[in-house]
């Protein structure tokens, strides 16, 4: 079984159990916690007021962190971003009156301290307890956020004086990738946190303070990106510029050879037609004459080329 459960009982202690039943009936708050998606089944058959929609598969997939009502529930999504893909987890959560229930993938306690959020906050402990949730979710971006950078600094030290590598491409979307899943959960995190305060959806003596640390947070996070996507974007933009330059030079030598044999060509095609009546075909010397003559013309357009800096 993948439940975990905390209340505070009649004395204010904090209790942790298994099961709903055996949670003490004057429990002043309950937090339940459904660490597995697989875990549909048995939260509706604890709580069949869930809105079964918000169950589905697609809403675990979702992106965008949101907020909205139904079925008498507050229901915030937000997501945390731990493996080296950067994929983002939804973690869904359902607050009512002195009662809150989180339901994702994975240990919340891998990144929140669940007790001392317990045991710091008494009054709106619903909500406190879900914007700590918001808080820690967007505090451990960090990690992700400075592997990126990490990695994109790392990239330019190695690549940013190369010339010439298969790779670079493939590196470089990868990198951009990350940054892009990345993105799409802070970007609209931060409208999130935006539309809470300016709705005032969450009011409670922790909230201002709570907010105003996730906003600083995302703001430095949105920085990083922003270097990281600047690097990547210079670096590509420098090894593109190279080889364009590289392509230009070859076209360029190309142009010059085609040039150059184009009148060496026209000779070659008009005695070599044959006729009968060309006088020049019973010179004694015209083979080395018209030689000399395409010899000629190719030094003179080498020249004129050189001239005009063409080559």
């Amino acid at each position: 079984m993948t439940l975990n459960i905390q209340y505070i009982s009649s004395n204010n202690a904090i209790e942790e159990v298994k099961e709903p039943t055996q949670v003490e009936r004057s429990a002043s708050f309950v937090w339940y916690d459904y660490s597995s998606f697989d875990d549909k089944d048995l939260l509706l058959s604890h709580f069949d007021d869930v809105p079964e929609t918000l169950l589905e598969d697609k809403t675990r997939k979702i992106y965008r962190p949101s907020y909205f009502t139904q079925d008498g529930y507050q229901i915030l999504i937000c997501h945390n971003i731990r493996d080296t893909e950067a994929s983002a987890k939804a973690i869904n959560i359902l607050i009512k009156k002195d009662m809150i229930i989180t339901f994702h993938n994975g240990d919340l306690e891998d990144f929140i301290d669940v007790k001392s959020i317990v045991e710091t906050m008494t009054e709106d402990l619903e909500i406190d307890i879900a914007l700590y949730i918001l808080h820690q979710a967007v505090d451990q971006y960090f990690e992700i956020l400075h592997r990126i950078e990490d990695e994109v600094i790392e990239f330019e030290e190695k690549h940013g004086g190369e010339k010439r590598n298969e790779n670079i491409n493939s590196v470089m979307f990868d990198i951009k990738r990350k940054i892009f899943r990345v993105k799409r959960v802070i970007i609209p995190m931060s409208e999130l946190i935006g539309k809470l305060q300016e709705e005032d959806i969450f009011n409670s003596q922790q909230s201002d303070h709570i907010f105003k640390h996730i906003n600083t947070k995302l703001d430095r996070q949105k920085l990083i990106i922003q270097f990281s996507e600047e690097m990547v974007d210079e670096i590509k933009e420098n090894y593109t510029s190279y080889n364009t330059y590289q392509m230009n030079k070859v076209i360029n030598i190309l142009t010059i050879i085609s040039a150059i044999f184009l009148p060496l060509t026209l000779i070659t095609g008009i005695y070599g037609m044959n006729f009968t009546n060309m006088p020049e075909l019973n010179w004694p010397y015209g083979y080395f004459i018209t030689l000399l003559v395409m010899l000629s013309i190719s030094i003179g357009m080498i020249i004129f080329f050189k001239y005009k800096r063409w080559m």
